[in-house]
C-alpha cells in the first residue's frame, strides 16, 4: 500500500488500486476508497482523490505549502504489495467483524422482536376495544403471570437488549472514526468513551466540530426511551375490569289474551302484598313498580315464569320489548267551601250534625256531613264520586254515619283528609283539604330490562319511559274492566285488612284511605301537612293497581308464552388493555423500531467500516492493532508515566487511522527536531498521582450511597409489606389515579404506583449495569496485575460482551468471584424490575380503626312495666287486653307484618338481626363518616357505608317440636263430627247450600261445640285441648268452588294448649307454655247453618258454618318455645345497621328473664273514677316478661276484634270474625294466619307439602324464630329500650309494691369498642413478589458492600483508568516482547498458548525505563522467545534522523508474502507486471524499520494523509489504461522467517524539508505546557 508525501510539481489526482493475485475473482477494498465496486483482473483501478475537509474537521494536521496535508495529490504512486486487513482469514482483504448484536441476523431479530412487541401492543389494543377485553379473568395463576408478569419480562428483555446494542454501538464507535478516510483525531478515536448513556447521547448530536452520528444518536435514543418509557408503562399495559357482554337470544312473554278482559277479582293475597308493600317497603315482585307494571318478559331457555320478587340468571340484564301498565290521577285541590252545623239549605233534617262544604276551581262541590266519625279524631276519606247520587242539601247516611252529596263533579274520586271535629268549630280551630281525582288507565308498548345486582337479594326493572310515553294508550274496554279496577281500589274493604285492636280508638278511615293513614300513624296532622301527600296517594293507586295484574300473571303463568326477541348482558371480568398505556407503548415502540432501523442502515460496515476481523475487546486484540506501526506506538510509548489527563491531552491532537488491522499514526507534528528531554522518574510521577476509580459510579461514596439506595428501598418494601398487612395502603399518594382523556375519548385512568417503583427498579438496575459494565471491562486488567496470568486469563479474555448469566458462567469457570457476586446482581437486577412491577395492584379493600362508645343498651332482665284496667267479672283476661293491644297499635312497624313480609316477599331482615338473632343495638353515629382519601376522578369511589364488628349480646327463640303424645289423627271420631244436612229438624235448607248431603265439621259437638281439638285420649274440657281456630270460635271459611267443583282448600291457625276450661288469653299455668302448629287439607263448603231447636232462648238460624265433602287431613304439632342468649362478635353496616355476619361466642344459654312475670299485678288497685258507671273497675300496673308477652301476643293477633275471646261453657258459640284480615289470609281455598302462610310460602305453595311433619317442623321453627327476630327489634329506642332490650341498668320502680333488683348478674361495661372498617380503595402488594424483592435487595446490599471493599483493591492495584484504546494501548507501547508475541502468532494460537504469561505492573522497558504497564512474565521463556527470532535478510541499518527522507522505509519486490504468522500467502494465478513506466525517477525507498523497533522488520507501511478518495462528498472517478505492462508481484516475507525481505514503496517526493510542513506550536510557558509539549516530542520517538 503507498504512503504519501507533497508533490512539487505535476499533482496526479489518481491513486492505483491493485489487482489482486489469488483464487478469487473479486476483491472489495475498503481502506482507501470504500468502494465495492469489484476490479476486473490485470486492470488497475484509478480513483480520484477528493480534496480535505476543512481545518475544523481536522484541526490537529500540519500544513504544506500554505496548504493543509490533507489536501496534498499523490503523484505516480506504485503499490507493489497488499497486507491483508485478517488474520485470521488470509484470502480476503475486507475486515469484516462486527460485534453480535450489530450483525444484520441478530440485528434484525431484535428489529423482529421490536416488530412484534409493536404488533403485539396494537393487536391487543385493538381486540380489547373491538372485544371488550382480552380474556376472562378467572383468578388462575395463568391470567396474573400473562396479565402482570409477561408485560415486563418482555419490556426487560426489550430494553436489555437495546442496552447490549448501545453498548456495542459505543464500543466500536472509536473504531468507526478510526476507519473513516481521514482517519480520526485522537480525542474521537484512542481516547473516545461514552460510559453513561447520555454521554452516548450528546455525542451523538451534532456539533460545530462534528456531524451528527446518527448510529450513536439512535441507539441512544432508543435506550433512552426503553428503560424511561417502556419498561415502567409495561407493568400498568393491562388491567382487570368489569366488562358487560351483550347478546341476542329468544325470548317469551306472558300471555294475558286467555284473562281478557282483565276482570279484578282482589284475593287476601292482594292485599297483604299491597299492605306489606306500602308499610313496610318490601318488593312483592319485580314487574311492579311504583310507577308501572311491566308484561313479564324472560329468557326461552328458563322454563318457569320469573314472577317474584327475586330470581338469577348467569348474565347480567335481560332487554326485550314488551307492554307496560300504568295509572295516573288528574287531580284538583278541593277546598273548605262552607261549615255549618245549623240546618242547611233550611233543611230540617240536618240539625244536630257538622257539615261542611268543599270545592274546586272547577265548580266541583262536595258537602260531608258527619255523625261522630270525625268528632274529636278525625281521619280521612278515600271514596267514589261517580258512586255518590245525592244531592246537596240531601243525607244519605252509609254504615259509619256519613253521608256525602255532589255536584257538577266530573271526577271520579275524591280524597279528603280532616282533623277532628269538634261542637262550635270554626274554619279557624281545624283543617281540612281535599282532592278530586279523575284517574286514567294507559297500556304501551317499550323496552324494558332487567338488571341482576350483585350482592343484592332483589332485581330492578325499568323500563324506557321516554319511548313508552309516546307510545302508551287509553287501556280500551276490550283489555280490562276498568270499573272494576275502580270499585276494588275504592271499596271500603280496605279496613279489613287493617283492622286495629278493639280497645286502641283512632281517627276514622275509609277505603284506601285507612292503608295511606297507616303509612302515617294513623295521624291527620301528619298527612296534611306532608308535601309529598300527592305523591303518596298516586304511588298507592298505582301499587294496588299493579298487584291486580299481578293476579293475572299468576293466573297465566301455565299457559304457553309469547315467543320474542330480546337480549341480554353478562357483566364478566376481564384483563383488558389500557388504552392510554397502550398508546404511549405504541408511540414509543414505533419511534424505537424507526431508530432502530437507522441503526441498523448506519451500522453496516459499507456505512460504517470498522476496520476490525477479530473483537477488540481482549488487550492483545489492542496489542495487534498497534503492534505493527512504529508511529503509532512512538506516539503511546512515552506516555507510559503520564496522567490520565496528560495522555488524553497528547494523544487527542494526534491523528490515527485503522488501516489493514493496523492502527496508524497518520499526522506528524513540526517539533520532532527535539532529542533530548529532561528526566522523569515514572514511579514517582505514578505515585505522585492520586488514584481514581475506574468510574465514577466506582467512586466509594457512589458504591455506598448505591448501598444507602438498596437498604432504604429494602427497609421501604418492608416496611410498606408491613403495613399493608396490619392497617393497609389506602392513603391518596398510594391509591390515586390519573384520568387520561384525549379529544373527549376516556382512556381510562393509571395509578403511578406501579410506574413509579418499576421506574426505581429501573433505575437501580442501570446503576448496578453501570458497576457490572466496569467491572466486566477491567476484569482482566485486574488479574493481570494480581498476579501473572496466561492469555485465558488475562490477555484474551473480555467480559464487554457477555451479560448476566454468561457473565456469571465465565467469572465463576475463572474464579472471579467479585466480578461473578455483581453479574449475578445484574441479573437479579432485572427479575427486580420484574417483581416490583408485579408488587402492586389496586382493589377494594377496608381501613381499620376503634371508636370507644357508652353503652346504652341490654338485653331485657327487668319485665315491660304497662298499666291496665281491670274489672272484677268472671273473665279474669280482661285486665291483659291494653298490654296486648299495644302489641299491634302501629302498623307501619308490626313485627308479625314485618315477619310475614320478611319470609314470603323476602324483605329484609331488621337491624341487628341475623339468622333469627337478634343483637344489642348500639348508637353508630358517633363513628366518623370523613374521606380519607381521593382515589382520582375516574375511580368508582367505594361506598361510604362503613361496617362495624363490635362483641355485643344476642337473643333467639326458637322451637321444639314433636306429634302429640295422646292425639290420633288417624282416628277421625276424635276431632270430627259427620253431618246429615237431609235433617231438616237440624239444618235448615233454605239458607245452607244444596251442594252436600252429609259432610263433615271439625271438632266435636258435645264437648267444645265443634271448636275444640282434644288431645287426651278421651275428650274432657278438663283434660288438654286446644282450638282450631285461634280461640274458640267456629270456623267458617274458606271454601274453593268453581264452576259447581269443589276444590282443596287448606286451613292453619297456631293455637295455645289449655286445659281445664282455659281460654286465651288465660292459657298457661307456667311458662313457657307449649302451643300446635295445625295444618287441614280438605275440600270444605261454607254456608251450612244450624236450626235452634224449639227449647233455644234463640230463634231462627245460627251462623253459618264450615262443612268438609270429605274427612280432611291434618297435620299438628306440639310445640315448645326456647327463648335462649349468647355473646357474638357482630359486624353491621353502618348506613342501615343491617348484619353482615357474626359469630357466637360460647354456647347459647337460656334465658332466666323471658318467662319470669306472667301479667303480674301490681296492687294496691285505684279506682278510675267515682262516677257509678265506673264502679268496679280498677287501675292497675302489671309486669310481663318479654317471651310470654311475645308468645300470648303472638297466638292471639289472628283475631283483634277480641283479645279476650268468649267462654267456652256458654251456649252461643261466636263464629271467626272474617271482617278481621290484618294478621290472616282468607281467600277462596285459604284459611290462615300469617304464621301459617309464612310456612306456606318456604314451601312455594305447595300444600300437600305441610302435611309432612317434618316439613311442617321446619318451617314453624323458621317461622318462630323470624317472629321473634322481629319483635325483638320492634320499636327499639336508645332512651327507652324495647321489648328484648333495656336501657342500661334499668330498674322498676321503686314504689311498686314488690319492686326487685336483678343482683344476680354483673353490671354491663358502660364503654364499648366499635373495631370499624371503613371501604376504601387499597394498593395490595402481592406477597411472593414482595419477598422476590426484598431477597433480592438483600443480596444487592450484601454484593454492593462486597464491591465497596473490593474497590479499593482494585483502585490501588490499577493505577490509572482503563477505559479507551489509549489507557490500554499505553500499557503495551513499550512491552517489546508483548509485541512481538502479537506480531508473532495468531489469535487462535494464542489461545492454545497455556504456558506463555504476562502480568500488569512495574518492568523495565528496552531504553531502560521503568514502565507500568502489561509484559510477558518469566526468564526462560523470554530466553526461548529470543532465540526463536531469526536473523532479518535484507535489512539495512540506518539511523533516524530528522530528515523526512531519513524515515527510512525501504520496500523491496520479488520475495514471497508472508502474513505475520509466517503463513506464506497463495501466489497469483498468473504474474503481475506493472511494468516500468509506473516507477519514475523520482521514487524514493524508505528503509530501516528494524533498526528502530529492536531488529524486526515491522512490514508496515505509512498511510497517506490523503483522505479516501471515494466519499459521499467527492464521489469517484476510475481510470482505466488501455496497457499496462505488469512485472511478476510476490508477497513479501514476514520479519522473522528466513529469506526474507523488506517490502518497499516507492514515492516521488520533492526535496522540500519535511519539518517545513509542520507548524511549531511548542507551549513552554509553564511547567505543565513544557511537560505536555516534551510527552508530544517523546510520543514521536524523537529525543
Amino acid at each position: 500500500m503507498a504512503s504519501f508525501g507533497p508533490t512539487k510539481g505535476n499533482h496526479n489526482p489518481y491513486q492505483t488500486l491493485p489487482d489482486t493475485s489469488g483464487e478469487a475473482d473479486v476483491v472489495y477494498f475498503y481502506e482507501l476508497g470504500h468502494l465495492s465496486t469489484p476490479i476486473k483482473k490485470g486492470q488497475d483501478r484509478y480513483v480520484q482523490l477528493p480534496h480535505a475537509d476543512s481545518d475544523a474537521s481536522h484541526p490537529e494536521m500540519g500544513e504544506y505549502g500554505g496548504k493543509s496535508i490533507a489536501e496534498a495529490q499523490l503523484s505516480e504512486t506504485t503499490v507493489r504489495e497488499y497486507i491483508p486487513g485478517s488474520e485470521e482469514n488470509h484470502n480476503t482483504a475486507v475486515p469484516s467483524w462486527l460485534p453480535y448484536t450489530l450483525r444484520w441476523h441478530i440485528l434484525s431479530s431484535i428489529l423482529g422482536l421490536t416488530v412484534v412487541l409493536e404488533l403485539l401492543v396494537v393487536v391487543f389494543h385493538v381486540i380489547s376495544s373491538r372485544d371488550s377485553g382480552l380474556v376472562d379473568d378467572d383468578g388462575s395463576g395463568g391470567i396474573v403471570v400473562a396479565s402482570k408478569f409477561v408485560p415486563t419480562v418482555l419490556a426487560v428483555i426489550h430494553v436489555l437488549l437495546i442496552s447490549i446494542i448501545l453498548n456495542d454501538v459505543k464500543r466500536t464507535q472509536a473504531f468507526a472514526h478510526l476507519a473513516s478516510p481521514h482517519g480520526a483525531s485522537g480525542k474521537r478515536s484512542l481516547t473516545w468513551t461514552a460510559e453513561a448513556w447520555w454521554d452516548a447521547l450528546l455525542e451523538g448530536f451534532p456539533s460545530r466540530q462534528r456531524k451528527a452520528n446518527w448510529a450513536l444518536l439512535s441507539a441512544a435514543l432508543t435506550f433512552m426511551l426503553g428503560f424511561l418509557i417502556v419498561s415502567p408503562f409495561s407493568s400498568s399495559l393491562f388491567a382487570t375490569q368489569d366488562i358487560i357482554f351483550t347478546y341476542e337470544v329468544p325470548f317469551k312473554q306472558l300471555d294475558l289474551s286467555s284473562v281478557l278482559p282483565l276482570q279484578t277479582i282482589p284475593l287476601g293475597a292482594t292485599y297483604f302484598r299491597t299492605v306489606g308493600n306500602v308499610l313496610q317497603n318490601v318488593t312483592t315482585s319485580a314487574w311492579i313498580t311504583d310507577q308501572y307494571a311491566i308484561l313479564p318478559i324472560w329468557p326461552a331457555r328458563i322454563d318457569s315464569v320469573p314472577l317474584g320478587p327475586l330470581f338469577s340468571d348467569s348474565v347480567q340484564t335481560w332487554a326485550a320489548k314488551t307492554t307496560v301498565f300504568n295509572v295516573e290521577e288528574n287531580c284538583q285541590r278541593m277546598d273548605l267551601a262552607g261549615l255549618y252545623s245549623q240546618p242547611f239549605d233550611n233543611n230540617p233534617l240536618i240539625t244536630n250534625w257538622t257539615s261542611v262544604k268543599l270545592s274546586t276551581s272547577s265548580g266541583c262541590t262536595l258537602n260531608i256531613t258527619s255523625k261522630d266519625a270525625f268528632n274529636g279524631r278525625g281521619g280521612s276519606v278515600w271514596s267514589s264520586l261517580s258512586n255518590i247520587t245525592a244531592a246537596p242539601g240531601t243525607l244519605s247516611f252509609d254504615a259509619d254515619g256519613v253521608s256525602y252529596a255532589k255536584d257538577n263533579c266530573r271526577q271520579d274520586e275524591f280524597f279528603v283528609i280532616t282533623t277532628g271535629w269538634y261542637t262550635n268549630m270554626t274554619a279557624n280551630n281545624f283543617t281540612i283539604t281535599g282532592q278530586a281525582c279523575r284517574a286514567h288507565y294507559y297500556m304501551g308498548d317499550t323496552d324494558a330490562t332487567v338488571t341482576f345486582n350483585e350482592g343484592r337479594t332483589l332485581v330492578r326493572v325499568t323500563i324506557d319511559e321516554l319511548q313508552y310515553s309516546r307510545n302508551r294508550l287509553q287501556i280500551p274496554e276490550s283489555t280490562a274492566n276498568l270499573s272494576s279496577f275502580q270499585d276494588a281500589f275504592l271499596s271500603p274493604n280496605w279496613t279489613v285488612h287493617l283492622r286495629q285492636p278493639s280497645q286502641n280508638l283512632g281517627p276514622y278511615s275509609t277505603g284506601p284511605a285507612t292503608l295511606l293513614s297507616a303509612l302515617y300513624n294513623f295521624s291527620p296532622e301528619e298527612m296534611v301537612s306532608d308535601p309529598s301527600m300527592l305523591q303518596n296517594v298516586g304511588n298507592l293507586k298505582q301499587r294496588f293497581f299493579g298487584e291486580l295484574l299481578r293476579d293475572k300473571f299468576d293466573e297465566t303463568s301455565l299457559d304457553n308464552p309469547t315467543n320474542i326477541t330480546g337480549t341480554t348482558t353478562q357483566n364478566r371480568r376481564r384483563v383488558v388493555v389500557v388504552p392510554a398505556v397502550a398508546i404511549i407503548l405504541e408511540v414509543i415502540l414505533g419511534i424505537q423500531l424507526l431508530l432502530l432501523a437507522v441503526v441498523f442502515f448506519k451500522t453496516r460496515l459499507s456505512r460504517r467500516p470498522l476496520g476490525l476481523s477479530t473483537d477488540p475487546a481482549p488487550a492483545m486484540s489492542v496489542a495487534k492493532l498497534i503492534a505493527q506501526d512504529p508511529g503509532t506506538l512512538r506516539s503511546l510509548e512515552g506516555l507510559h508515566g503520564s496522567t490520565l489527563e496528560e495522555i488524553r491531552s497528547v494523544i487527542a491532537e494526534q491523528r490515527y487511522q485503522l488501516i489493514c488491522g493496523q492502527i496508524r499514526l497518520i499526522d506528524l507534528e513540526d517539533d520532532l527536531h527535539q532529542s533530548t528531554s529532561p528526566e522523569f522518574d515514572a514511579r514517582q510521577t505514578m505515585a505522585a498521582i492520586q488514584s481514581r476509580p475506574q468510574s465514577f459510579t466506582f467512586g466509594l461514596w457512589l458504591i455506598l450511597t448505591l448501598t444507602l439506595l438498596l437498604s432504604v428501598t429494602l427497609i421501604a418494601i418492608a416496611y410498606l409489606y408491613w403495613y399493608s398487612g396490619i392497617y393497609g395502603l389506602y392513603q391518596t399518594a398510594f391509591v390515586y389515579a390519573f384520568d387520561i382523556t384525549i379529544g373527549g375519548v376516556d382512556l381510562s385512568n393509571v395509578n403511578p404506583a406501579s410506574i413509579l417503583t418499576t421506574f426505581v427498579a429501573v433505575f437501580i438496575g442501570l446503576w448496578w449495569g453501570a458497576l457490572d459494565t466496569t467491572l466486566r471491562r477491567i476484569q482482566p486488567f485486574l488479574s493481570l496485575a494480581k498476579k501473572p496470568v496466561t492469555g485465558d486469563e488475562g490477555l484474551l479474555v473480555s467480559y464487554i460482551s457477555s451479560y448476566l448469566l454468561r457473565a456469571v458462567w465465565k467469572a465463576f469457570r475463572r474464579r472471579h468471584w467479585v466480578l461473578a457476586a455483581v453479574c449475578t446482581g445484574a441479573f437479579l437486577s432485572e427479575i427486580f424490575t420484574i417483581a416490583m412491577s408485579s408488587i402492586w395492584q389496586r382493589e377494594p379493600g377496608s381501613l381499620p380503626f376503634q371508636v370507644n362508645i357508652q353503652r346504652q343498651l341490654e338485653l331485657r332482665k327487668v319485665p315491660r312495666l304497662s298499666d291496665a284496667t281491670l274489672q272484677f267479672t268472671s273473665h279474669a283476661g280482661n285486665y291483659k287486653q291494653n298490654a296486648l293491644a299495644g302489641l299491634f297499635s302501629n302498623m307501619r312497624t308490626s313485627w308479625i307484618y314485618g315477619a310475614a313480609v320478611q319470609i314470603s316477599l323476602n324483605g329484609s331482615e331488621p337491624p341487628w338481626s341475623s339468622n333469627g338473632w337478634s343483637f344489642v343495638p348500639h348508637n353508630l353515629g358517633p363513628v366518623p363518616q370523613t374521606d380519607v382519601q381521593n382515589a382520582g376522578n375516574t375511580t368508582s369511589s367505594p361506598t361510604t357505608t362503613m361496617n362495624v364488628t363490635v362483641e355485643t349480646s344476642g337473643m333467639r327463640a326458637r322451637l321444639e317440636c314433636s306429634p302429640h303424645e295422646h292425639l290420633n289423627l288417624l282416628d277421625s271420631t276424635n276431632w270430627l263430627t259427620e253431618w246429615d244436612f237431609t235433617n231438616t229438624s237440624q239444618w235448615n235448607e233454605t239458607l245452607s247450600p244444596d251442594i252436600l248431603k252429609r259432610g263433615f265439621e271439625l271438632g266435636l259437638p258435645d264437648a267444645g261445640d265443634n271448636t275444640v281439638l282434644f288431645l287426651d285420649n278421651n275428650a274432657s274440657m278438663t283434660g288438654n285441648y286446644t282450638t282450631f281456630f285461634v280461640n274458640n270460635k267456629r270456623l267458617q271459611c274458606c271454601q274453593n268452588i268453581t264452576d259447581g267443583q269443589i276444590g282443596s282448600s287448606s286451613l292453619g291457625y297456631w293455637s295455645p294448649n289449655l286445659r281445664n276450661n282455659s281460654y286465651y288469653p288465660d292459657f298457661a299455668t307456667s311458662w313457657p307454655s307449649n302451643f300446635t302448629v295445625k295444618w287441614i287439607r280438605g275440600r270444605p263448603v261454607e254456608g251450612y247453618r244450624e236450626t235452634y231447636p224449639p227449647e233455644s232462648e234463640h230463634t231462627g238460624s245460627g251462623p253459618p258454618r264450615l262443612m268438609w265433602a270429605e274427612k280432611p287431613q291434618m297435620a299438628a304439632l306440639n310445640c315448645m318455645p326456647i327463648i335462649e342468649t349468647a355473646n357474638a362478635s357482630v359486624t353491621v353496616s353502618t348506613d342501615d345497621s343491617h348484619v353482615i355476619s357474626f359469630d357466637l361466642i360460647g354456647e347459647p344459654q337460656p334465658d332466666p328473664y323471658a318467662w319470669s312475670d306472667d301479667f303480674k299485678q301490681h296492687k294496691n288497685y285505684e279506682g278510675i273514677c267515682d262516677a257509678p258507671q265506673c264502679g268496679n273497675i280498677y287501675s292497675i300496673n302489671i309486669t310481663t316478661s318479654h317471651g310470654i308477652l311475645f308468645v300470648t301476643g303472638l297466638l292471639g293477633a289472628a283475631d283483634l276484634s277480641d283479645f279476650v275471646g268468649t267462654g267456652i261453657d256458654t251456649y252461643d258459640t261466636n263464629s271467626e270474625n272474617i271482617g278481621d284480615q290484618t294478621f290472616n289470609i282468607r281467600e277462596p281455598g285459604l284459611n290462615v294466619d300469617l304464621m301459617t302462610y309464612s310456612m306456606l310460602s318456604l314451601v312455594n305453595y305447595d300444600h300437600d307439602a305441610l302435611l309432612d311433619l317434618n316439613t311442617l317442623e321446619r318451617t314453624a321453627q323458621q317461622t318462630f324464630t323470624t317472629l321473634f327476630q322481629n319483635f325483638a327489634s320492634n320499636n327499639v329506642s336508645f332512651e327507652t329500650g324495647g321489648y328484648v332490650f333495656q336501657p342500661l341498668n334499668e330498674a322498676l320502680p321503686a314504689d311498686l309494691d314488690t319492686p326487685r333488683k336483678r343482683a344476680d348478674t354483673p353490671p354491663a361495661n358502660p364503654t364499648v369498642t366499635l373495631n370499624v372498617s371503613r371501604p376504601v380503595e387499597l394498593l395490595q402488594m402481592s406477597k411472593p413478589a414482595a419477598w422476590i424483592c426484598m431477597l433480592i435487595l438483600a443480596y444487592l446490599i450484601v454484593a454492593s458492600v462486597i464491591l465497596a471493599i473490593a474497590s479499593r483493591r482494585h483502585t490501588k492495584m490499577l493505577l490509572r483508568k482503563i477505559d479507551s484504546i489509549a489507557d490500554v494501548a499505553v500499557l503495551m507501547a513499550g512491552s517489546e516482547k508483548l509485541l512481538n508475541l502479537a506480531r508473532e502468532k495468531s489469535t487462535k494460537d494464542l489461545k492454545n498458548d497455556h504456558v506463555t504469561k504476562a502480568r500488569l505492573g512495574w518492568f523495565t522497558g528496552a531504553n531502560g525505563e521503568q514502565r507500568w504497564g502489561i509484559e510477558l512474565v518469566g526468564g526462560e521463556d523470554d530466553k526461548k522467545y529470543e532465540a526463536d527470532l531469526p536473523p532479518y535478510e535484507g535489512y539495512k541499518s540506518k539511523p533516524l534522523n530528522d530528515e523526512p527522507g531519513g524515515l527510512g522505509i525501504t520496500m523491496g519486490g520479488g520475495a514471497p508474502e508472508y502474513d505475520a504468522d509466517g503463513v506464506p500467502q497463495p501466489p497469483s494465478s498468473g504474474p503481475i507486471d506493472h511494468g516500468a513506466d509506473m516507477y519514475g525517477p523520482g521514487h524514493t525507498h524508505y528503509e530501516g524499520y528494524s533498526a528502530w523497533h529492536g531488529g524486526g522488520d515491522l512490514g508496515v507501511e505509512r498511510v497517506p494523509l490523503t483522505p479516501s478518495p471515494i466519499s459521499p462528498e467527492h464521489g469517484s472517478h476510475i481510470y482505466e489504461p488501455s496497457q499496462v505492462s505488469h512485472e511478476e508481484y510476490y508477497p513479501i516475507s514476514p520479519p522473522y522467517l528466513e529469506e526474507r525481505r523488506a517490502p518497499s514503496i516507492e514515492i516521488h517526493v520533492d526535496d522540500t524539508p519535511f519539518s517545513s510542513y509542520f507548524v511549531n506550536e511548542e507551549a513552554t510557558s509553564n511547567q505543565v505546557g513544557f511537560r505536555r509539549s516534551w510527552l508530544k516530542r517523546i510520543s514521536r520517538g524523537r529525543f
